[in-house]
């Protein structure tokens, strides 16, 4: 039979967050999922930790990885160059000169944008191609996107992270591309209703006809692409853990 002490002890009950609470952490969970449209950030590290840590096979994991990025820092180029190639493009079939300054301040850096994303990319690419020649590959790879928070060479704990800026850096071709084509597309919109407006927003104006059109099938293309982002890019971003022998 328990005593008075006892059953006036009792478990304490689970402070319930406060709505201010809620609503930030309502606040920072749509914030990480909008820019997870730009920067995949949490994939990227938890990936990398799983590999730097992993003692089984991890040479030939290595090897996969790099591969991989190398394939993706090709197409990511190979895309940036084209949208370069589109942009460039627009300065001869519109009137550049009859634009507004915000036209011509977003295609400019878009530009400026897909050039980085190119230049960047090929960085990334040599850096991975000399990475694979070294004869201690793994040490390489570990030593350039990680450290070792134990200073030795142990393997049967997690105690190699990758570097905070890492997953930045890796992502920094195809957060150049995203934002090229982002803002070339904004400055184009800014035409188009700079147009429409300047006709007075009259439904017999072809520019208002034009403005939205054009803003149906933009809302459209936009609506698909965060789908495609948060399901199928998004999910297949996250990798199963290797289980270590």
């Amino acid at each position: 039979m328990k005593d008075e002490g006892e059953l006036g002890r009792r478990a304490p009950r689970p402070r319930r967050p406060s709505i201010p609470q809620k609503m930030f952490h309502s606040v920072r969970h749509t914030t990480n999922k909008f820019l997870s449209l730009l920067v995949p950030r949490d994939w990227s590290r938890s990936t990398l930790k799983d590999i730097l840590n992993n003692s089984d096979r991890q040479s030939d994991l290595i090897r996969t990885y790099i591969g991989s990025e190398i394939a993706k820092m090709n197409t990511t180029g190979v895309t940036a160059a084209l949208i370069a190639g589109v942009i460039s493009s627009g300065f001869s079939w519109y009137n550049i000169e009859g634009t507004s300054w915000v036209t011509r301040a977003m295609w400019f850096s878009g530009l400026i944008l897909a050039i980085a994303s190119v230049a960047s990319s090929a960085i990334h690419t040599a850096a991975f191609l000399r990475m694979t020649c070294d004869r201690n590959v793994t040490k390489r790879f570990k030593e350039a996107l990680g450290y070792d928070t134990m200073g030795n060479d142990q393997t049967d704990e997690e105690h190699w992270h990758p570097h905070t800026l890492t997953p930045y850096v890796l992502g920094g071709p195809t957060l150049h591309l995203k934002l090229s084509v982002l803002t070339f597309v904004i400055g184009l919109f800014y035409e188009i209703w700079r147009a429409a407006v300047a006709a007075d927003l009259k439904w017999q104006s072809d520019d208002l006809k034009i403005a939205f059109i054009v803003t149906l099938v933009g809302g459209f293309v936009v609506i698909n692409y965060i789908f495609s982002v948060l399901t199928l890019v998004h999910h297949s971003m996250h990798v199963t853990k290797v289980p270590k022998v």
